[in-house]
């Protein structure tokens, strides 16, 4: 089973919709107007998505999402 761990990123501008599903973030919600997405990433590629995300200039914070990700756990 792939654990699953949620994301969210507050942007700057919301072009980094499309950088973050190249880095690996299934976004399952963006609001352009608040300034942030939401998402989920596998459990193990969640450090690693979110050093390159700060490293951006367009990304103001990641936060780890407080929402149980069970549900979001898929059989590989």
């Amino acid at each position: 089973m792939v654990k699953r761990k949620g994301i969210i990123v507050y942007f700057q501008n919301k072009k980094i919709a499309k950088e973050a599903e190249a880095l690996g973030i299934a976004i399952s919600y963006i609001n352009p107007k608040a300034g942030y997405l939401t998402g989920f990433v596998d459990y193990d590629k969640y450090e690693k998505i979110k050093k390159q995300l700060v490293k951006n200039r367009l990304v103001k914070r990641v936060d780890e999402s407080l929402l149980d990700m069970e549900a979001f756990s898929f059989k590989e």
